[in-house]
């Protein structure tokens, strides 16, 4: 038979153990954005619709920035300066007279759940917010192969067109570690909808890692 003093240092114990341990297996994950797509001068993405590619470098409000040319019907072939460092995850938005607007949608370290908007102009006069989610991870299989664990993103943007009008679109949006956005899908919209990525599907990437590193997914 225990004895009364052993039974409450037992159950003293079993608490601390359950207050210490319980929270760390249930505490949620962080995730550091610049792993899920690290820029470098000469990495190119190619796509199902176009291709981008990491062309240069320049220092823009304060922030070191990547700039990426991008080929697809989105884009409709331009060059935009991106960022994704201990400053978050973005873009420069060019302003039409030199100068551009820090457009920051993903913050440098993020959990599930995790929920940033912007707000800018576009050149033409025209307003946007954009609205990037982190809904969780997924395995996703694309042509250039299976991802295991990439972050899925929710995208939401809603903004005025000068000569249009209103606009609304949603995209789910996959990020794979060490390479890069995999996959982008519009599952909303309504208005002259412009596009926030580009719905398309990674085909071939030759920057950061080979694909061959990855496992597959299941």
């Amino acid at each position: 038979m225990f004895s009364r003093k052993s039974t409450i240092i037992a159950t003293v114990f079993i608490a601390f153990m359950y207050l210490v341990f319980v929270p760390l297996v249930y505490a949620a994950k962080e995730y550091k954005m610049a792993d899920y797509w690290p820029f470098k001068v000469g990495s190119k993405w190619e796509y199902n619709d176009g291709s981008m590619e990491v062309v240069g470098t320049e220092e823009i409000n304060g922030i070191n920035t990547y700039i990426v040319k991008d080929t697809g019907s989105c884009s409709g072939d331009n060059e935009m300066p991106r960022f994704n460092d201990e400053n978050g995850f973005g873009v420069m938005m060019p302003n039409g007279d030199g100068t551009y607007q820090t457009i920051k949608v993903i913050e440098p370290y993020i959990e599930e759940g995790d929920e940033t908007t912007a707000s800018g102009v576009d050149e033409d006069g025209g307003t946007f917010t954009i609205t990037f989610k982190l809904k969780g991870i997924a395995n996703v299989k694309v042509p250039a192969g299976k991802f295991k664990e990439c972050l899925k993103f929710l995208v939401k943007v809603e903004g005025i067109d000068v000569e249009e009008g209103s606009y609304y679109f949603a995209e789910r949006v996959y990020f794979a570690e060490g390479v890069g956005m995999i996959k982008d899908v519009r599952v909303k919209e309504s208005g002259d909808t412009g596009c926030a990525l580009g719905t398309e599907s990674l085909a071939d990437f030759n920057g950061i890692r080979k694909l061959k590193e990855y496992f597959l997914a299941d």
